[in-house]
């Protein structure tokens, strides 16, 4: 079984590049390859020639696993969407041998023996995750210490002239009036102030984490849309449609809390639907360093009525820095800054690159941002869900 799915490790893989473009929110940012490497295609292979070498031998899924960590820091992917997309290359993984014992292998598979390949391949996939973790947040230590050299480097200059100033006014054997002079001052309190400036800039708290760790520039959409994707199984159970506006902001947000708060939202909402409903994702912003996902169903019933979830939700909207609201609608506020430069070439409200007009809805056959039609599986893969 595993030698029929390691033969078909490089469909396997394409699969996954296509898919990882969605978890990974990378529809504006650049897809975790570098040069000649082919990032999909090896960790695919490494993962299986791994499951296949068995536990007493060396495992080659490290190096790969360490490689692509490194490499995922360097091309501006946060730990967090890193994680996700081995998670899903796992459930690929996990999928495709599912498919394999299916379609007959050549012998019967029980029970116990489908459970131990699972084991098998989830202690390989755990050492790739385990890996690349490494290798990121070596690459993140690497890149922490060279801003502080640069840093140390940049508050000796000012710290030394001042040094100077202070030790020339202070030796005796230069003549009085050459101590006094108001150019010493002068130089001493310009360099203070680009102390105090340097101090201010590098070491407040906006700069104690690097912007990749803290916060992506991501449109609200592109975490809107990764969060239905997740939970498409239990839109589809209570055969409600969600529908998600294509024209939304794109800035800097949070986005592993803003994908947590927003799960909890539209679960809450599943729970208070009923088949038939037409649920709207609006967005707004950024205004006053906010950004705003309004739900409304298109009935004009209220979306959350469980106060209970609602004060539970709004404990959590609080530890990321936001709020949110019931009513005719749900409002989620969440802080948002502008992006530094807009892909799409409208800074912030305008749709994004290669999205079509209008809403699009959970249940369409053709929805480019779900990652194919109704009939996909939660990890990509064709099947009944």
């Amino acid at each position: 079984m595993l030698t029929t799915i390691r033969a078909d490790a490089v469909e396997l893989a394409e699969r996954w590049e296509m898919q990882i473009k969605s978890v990974a929110l990378m529809d504006l940012a650049q897809p975790p390859d570098s040069g000649d490497l082919r990032w999909p295609r090896r960790l695919t292979e490494a993962l299986l020639d791994s499951t296949l070498s068995g536990d007493l031998e060396t495992d080659a899924v490290i190096p790969v696993g360490l490689a692509f960590g490194g490499n995922a820091f360097s091309t501006g992917s946060s730990l967090h969407h890193m994680m996700k997309a081995l998670d899903l290359l796992s459930a690929m993984t996990l999928y495709a041998a599912e498919t394999a014992i299916e379609q007959g292998t050549g012998h019967d598979v029980s029970a116990v023996q489908g459970i131990r390949i699972a084991r098998h391949l989830q202690r390989r996939a755990t050492l790739l995750t385990l890996a690349a973790t490494r290798g990121y947040m070596q690459a993140y230590t690497e890149a922490l210490r060279e801003r502080f050299r640069h840093l140390r480097h940049d508050l000796r200059n000012p710290l030394g002239t001042i040094k100077s100033v202070l030790a020339l006014m202070d030796d005796e054997t230069v003549p009085p009036d050459a101590r006094s002079d108001p150019r010493f001052q002068a130089m001493a309190k310009r360099n203070a102030r680009s102390l105090e400036d340097l101090i201010a800039d590098r070491l407040s708290d906006a700069a104690a984490l690097l912007p990749i760790v803290a916060e992506q520039e991501v449109s609200l959409r592109s975490v809107a849309c990764a969060v239905r994707r997740e939970l498409r199984g239990e839109i589809e159970q209570r055969g409600v449609t969600v529908l998600v506006d294509t024209s939304a902001p794109y800035g800097r947000i949070d986005v592993p809390g803003l994908e947590l708060l927003l799960r909890g939202v539209i679960q809450a909402i599943l729970q208070e639907s009923a088949e038939g409903d037409q649920l709207q994702v609006e967005f707004g912003g950024p205004l006053d360093g906010q950004g705003t996902l309004r739900f409304t169903y298109e009935s004009g019933r209220e979306p959350l009525r469980d106060s209970a979830a609602l004060e539970r939700l709004s404990a959590f909207a609080h530890r990321i820095g936001g709020s949110i609201s019931a009513g005719e609608h749900v409002v989620i506020s969440v802080p948002m800054q502008p992006a530094s430069s807009d892909v799409s070439g409208s800074h912030g409200s305008g749709p994004e690159r290669n999205v079509p007009r209008g809403p699009v809805a959970l249940g369409d056959r053709n929805s480019g941002d779900d990652v194919g039609g109704t009939r996909q599986r939660h990890d990509g893969q064709t099947g009944t869900l």
